[in-house]
């Protein structure tokens, strides 16, 4: 579903990311972990086409994106792949004047031209899934962050993706509302969604994960399954980010 090629992005002069090889099969749930600063929150915006490449290339579901090539081109790839995958930000990113019904129809109805009766109905059957359909005419304002954060799961969702990418879903949440995002991503995994995750919740990462990813200074050092990461990672860098968590 997803393939990066010697996948590079600069800002400046400054690598961010280089030479990341990696692939995401169908109804694998690969999580990237790794220290602040090492990349992981810009190689998903790079897969969404936010960032623009600056090296290498990669491919979802079948629609490549390469570094340099024409920028209308580009663009028009970028908006085919964006119909294929959701994301789902550190911040929550509704409209505040929206309620949370609106949020969520408001793309299927511009971009997809969906009947606003349809629109609503799977809206309604979306909030149902994130355990919200009771606030479905409330505005963000009145809702805590778990609940803007499962409002905006429910968005992504409703342009009905075949990929979800999660980046760092719970860092801007209290402690006691990270429970109820994390259940939520745990229902997509059990449903078979194809997802890539970047977080910090380390128990939730050995637990949900096809794969473990580990990144550092923009590079991809190791990846392999959750337990044998997590009790025999190989690299120093790893075992040395590991000890310093408690989890």
């Amino acid at each position: 579903m997803i393939e990066t090629h010697q996948l590079g992005k600069h800002f400046g002069d400054k690598a961010v990311l280089e030479e990341i090889n990696l692939r995401v099969a169908e109804r694998e749930i690969v999580v990237i972990i790794g220290p602040s600063g090492s990349g992981k929150s810009t190689l998903l915006r790079c897969l969404n086409g936010l960032e623009t490449i600056t090296a290498g290339s990669f491919t979802v579901d079948g629609i490549t994106v390469t570094a340099g090539m024409p920028p209308k081109e580009r663009k028009r790839r970028v908006r085919e792949l964006r119909k294929k995958t959701g994301m789902v930000f550190q911040s929550f990113n509704l409209f505040p004047h929206k309620t949370v019904l609106e949020n969520i129809i408001e793309a299927p109805l511009v971009v997809k031209r969906m009947p606003k009766q349809e629109a609503v109905a799977m809206a309604e059957e979306l909030l149902r899934k994130v355990g919200l359909l009771e606030k479905r005419d409330e505005y963000p304002s009145r809702l805590s962050g778990g609940q803007q954060q499962r409002v905006a799961i429910a968005r992504s969702l409703a342009m009905q993706p075949q990929i979800m990418l999660f980046d760092e879903p719970t860092s801007a949440l209290d402690p006691e509302l990270v429970g109820e995002v994390l259940e939520v991503i745990r229902q997509l995994a059990s449903e078979g969604m194809t997802m890539i995750i970047v977080t910090h919740e380390m128990r939730f990462a050995r637990e949900v994960a096809d794969r473990i990813v580990f990144m550092c200074d923009g590079r991809i050092l190791e990846e392999s399954a959750p337990e044998r990461f997590f009790t025999r990672p190989e690299s120093e860098r790893a075992r040395r980010f590991l000890r310093q968590l408690s989890f």
